[in-house]
């Protein structure tokens, strides 16, 4: 077998709106910060649920998880 071929390219990201789950992002390893979070403030989900509120913070966990906290 080939090790290099077992290595993933990419990973699926959480992105949650005050603490719940809105919507799942596949992006590339090791993505930039700043794409991920253009990525996910464009999805349907998230807008629905951010439009019309602040957005006080947006928190990237690097292959993990993108937070959007709302007021």
């Amino acid at each position: 077998y080939d090790e290099k071929m077992l290595i993933e390219d990419e990973v699926e990201l959480v992105v949650q709106v005050n603490g719940k789950v809105r919507a799942k992002l596949t992006v590339a390893l090791n993505e930039d910060d700043d794409k991920v979070k253009e990525m996910a403030l464009t999805n349907e989900n998230v807008i629905f649920h951010t439009k019309d509120k602040n957005i006080v913070k947006i928190i990237v966990v690097k292959n993990k998880i993108v937070n959007i906290v709302v007021k």
